[in-house]
């Protein structure tokens, strides 16, 4: 069977720098765009990540404080009113001391 003969001219040496440019944009819009997704993306992370190390930074602060607070009381040592403060929390009282207890509440 004879093969039909295509009646369509090959494109010109203009049109296909032409569709080249065009292919040249488009594909530079793509690449742009995807660029400024990624940028965006990074952003994001990066604030999350500051926010982390600034809840972590306050977690270090908060604990440092009490290192020192129980530093400096072993340095100095417990006074006669902290042991009594501590004895009175695990229910201890003293030989002449009355407790009373508020049964008003219950």
């Amino acid at each position: 069977m004879p093969q039909k003969k295509s009646k369509r001219k090959p494109p010109s040496e203009h049109q296909v720098k032409k569709r080249n440019r065009v292919m040249f944009r488009i594909a530079l819009i793509c690449v742009a765009f995807y660029g400024v997704i990624s940028i965006v993306q990074l952003q994001g992370n990066i604030q999350q990540k500051k926010e982390e190390v600034a809840q972590v930074q306050a977690r270090i602060d908060e604990q440092t404080e009490k290192n020192n607070a129980l530093r400096e009381q072993v340095e100095g040592g417990l006074s006669d009113e902290q042991i009594a403060a501590m004895a009175r929390e695990q229910g201890y009282v003293m030989p002449s001391e009355r407790v009373f207890a508020d049964s008003s509440s219950k």
